[in-house]
């Protein structure tokens, strides 16, 4: 097969690559990395057509077609509709947020000039990135105050990284007994499932083990208390060091683990919506200290937060925050409480007591 001539549209239709794509071995492996190290220049190609079959997970050829289709359509209602708003995920923070309007011309030469794939991540808003290669093998995924990202590994297990977080990784896990990433931060697994090949979510006080499931990992290296929601599947969350404890975990429950008293407690029927809604671009905040809801702020919006009145950082709200920007945020907050804020920057300073009694 004459693949140096192949665009991104031939690799995703093509039964070789879909082969390596979702059922990676040793042999496969070897010829599309020497593959691609003959052939640098599709290296893009390559990889946006992996990530394209990984994130529709399909291997039919007319369901290919018909999907390709779909967006090609999707595209053009996009370029008919002058009143169209895409919502701009790109990585660099912004204090405004929101959404912006793309000029027609402007679809037009996008839709020209980029592949089926990005125009797909485009229009549903996903930002996929590559981690950076360490010096031991591994890969490793950062985002920063302000950022969001989206990973597919090489087992078609998905993984959105929530601010402020890390992930390591390995390249590949052919040949190894168990799949084990590294998190320090917060992140939703959509684990691919592998009987044979158990995922392993390693944090700095536990060890969330799972077959094949979705859940929601946050380990801030700065909180007091690590928390892992199951959507669905089951999952195996196991503190670490002399005294460790294991808790299995059932659809709709959440372990808690204190990393002072290192103890693991669990909670049921947890509205999961709450811990997971950040993929989309919401907060949700139920009856929360007003200390952990600046934390989650100055994440999620890059800035630093501070209080004139200390006292209030215990006073205790609910809110959900729904594609806001942070002053939209900040409104709500001086509406409903007599106090008034200042943007110096990307600092923040909020005057007044919250909270009075």
């Amino acid at each position: 097969m004459n693949y140096d001539i192949f665009t991104t549209d031939d690799f995703i239709k093509d039964e070789v690559f879909q082969q390596w794509v979702f059922s990676p071995d040793e042999k496969s492996n070897s010829f599309w990395k020497c593959f691609i190290s003959q052939n640098a220049h599709k290296q893009n190609e390559i990889e946006e057509a992996r990530q394209f079959l990984l994130v529709f997970n399909c291997k039919d050829k007319e369901v290919l077609d018909s999907k390709i289709a779909n967006l090609k359509k999707r595209i053009d209602t996009a370029l008919d509709s002058p009143d169209n708003v895409v919502r701009d995920y790109n990585t660099e923070p912004r204090l405004s947020g929101g959404s912006k309007r793309i000029p027609r011309i402007k679809v037009y030469a996008m839709a020209a000039s980029i592949s089926i794939f990005l125009v797909y991540t485009f229009l549903f808003f996903y930002v996929n990135r590559e981690g950076k290669l360490l010096a031991t093998g591994s890969y490793e995924l950062i985002t920063q105050k302000g950022q969001r990202s989206l990973i597919t590994l090489y087992d078609g297990t998905k993984v959105w990284l929530n601010a402020d977080s890390q992930l390591k990784y390995p390249e590949s896990f052919a040949g190894k007994k168990s799949r084990e990433v590294y998190l320090e931060g917060e992140a939703y697994f959509d684990v691919a499932e592998n009987k044979d090949q158990p995922f392993i979510v390693t944090t700095s006080d536990l060890k969330v083990k799972v077959l094949g499931t979705a859940f929601n990992i946050r380990s801030y290296k700065k909180d007091d208390i690590i928390e892992t929601t199951l959507i669905r599947g089951e999952v195996k969350v196991e503190s670490t060091g002399k005294q460790s404890k294991e808790i299995t975990l059932r659809p709709n429950q959440k372990v808690v683990f204190e990393k002072h008293s290192r103890k693991l407690m669990l909670e049921n029927q947890v509205e999961t919506d709450k811990y997971t809604a950040w993929r989309e671009g919401r907060l949700i905040f139920e009856d929360q200290p007003l200390s952990e809801i600046i934390s989650a702020l100055e994440r999620w919006y890059n800035v630093t937060i501070r209080l004139e009145d200390t006292s209030s950082l215990d006073c205790h709200f609910s809110a959900k925050v729904d594609n806001k920007s942070l002053e939209e945020v900040l409104d709500l907050l001086k509406s409903s409480e007599n106090i008034d804020y200042t943007v110096n920057g990307n600092e923040i300073v909020i005057t007044g007591k919250l909270c009075k009694e």
